[in-house]
């Protein structure tokens, strides 16, 4: 069983100034007024650099958090009071393991799509549900798969294009070719940047898997949660054609 991929250091350290820029403003609302207004524990998986978890600990919820990647958690760790580190581990989402139960378990920006094989999807799956409260809600998100983009791939797109540091430049590159038959999107994301005079160039491969509606249904309804609905946007608007995540709310039941 192969889960997902453990981001490279490279990746967590540039990560908080690419993603602020790509992807800011489209989840944070969501997940973070989810976690702000539940009154019980809250668990985080894929927690990365904080980029939603610091929000919601800001805000006051009790939350937690667990990634596979050691090199996202100490840039976490770096963000937080050392009172509060205890609160975020590395661990791997489809082994979780803690003593705690919690009444909200979410898994923002896609981290569902990094668990590659149906065994570990079901495993997280239950595993989440064992580490519920009667009543509780697992949210997660997945995007919806664009056809025409699948069978086209991307081909070194520069996606980001800036300074880490003043008079620092970094830049990103994305190329990805998918494979429909296991649907899987095989992706090449390659980072340069100024360092020391000279440019730094380093490249990290992994997948992603890509899901279908009644694909995400027949997934749940096979686990120990209750499917309890998809919505089609982050305002929890319908799915439709214009749609482009899969906003995906299960519960586990109260006896």
């Amino acid at each position: 069983m192969k889960n997902y991929s453990e981001y490279p250091d490279f990746i967590a350290r540039f990560y908080d100034i690419i993603y602020e820029k790509v992807r800011t403003g489209v989840d944070n609302d969501f997940f973070v007024n989810k976690a702000s207004r539940c009154k019980g524990k809250i668990l985080e998986l894929g927690v990365g650099t904080g980029r939603l978890y610091l929000d919601a600990l800001k805000k006051g919820a009790d939350i937690y958090g667990i990634d596979v990647s050691p090199s996202m958690i100490k840039v976490l760790h770096q963000k937080m009071n050392p009172a509060e580190r205890y609160r975020v581990w590395v661990q791997d989402a489809v082994r979780l393991e803690t003593d705690m139960r919690f009444d909200l378990i979410i898994a923002p920006f896609r981290m569902f799509s990094h668990v590659i094989e149906i065994e570990d999807q079901l495993m997280l799956l239950n595993r989440v549900e064992e580490h519920l409260n009667p009543g509780g809600q697992f949210i997660f998100d997945l995007f919806i798969p664009n056809l025409r983009l699948l069978q086209e791939g991307i081909n070194q797109f520069r996606d980001f294009e800036g300074e880490y540091e003043k008079g620092k430049k970094l830049h990103r590159i994305v190329s990805a070719k998918s494979d429909l038959l296991h649907q899987i999107t095989h992706v090449e994301m390659t980072l340069g940047w100024d360092e020391g005079g000279e440019e730094v160039t380093k490249t990290w491969h992994f997948n992603m898997r890509f899901f279908f509606r009644y694909e995400i249904e027949h997934l749940i309804h096979r686990s120990n949660l209750e499917l309890i609905k998809i919505f089609g946007d982050y305002s929890e608007g319908e799915l439709g054609p214009d749609s482009n995540d899969f906003i995906v709310l299960c519960g586990k039941g109260t006896t």
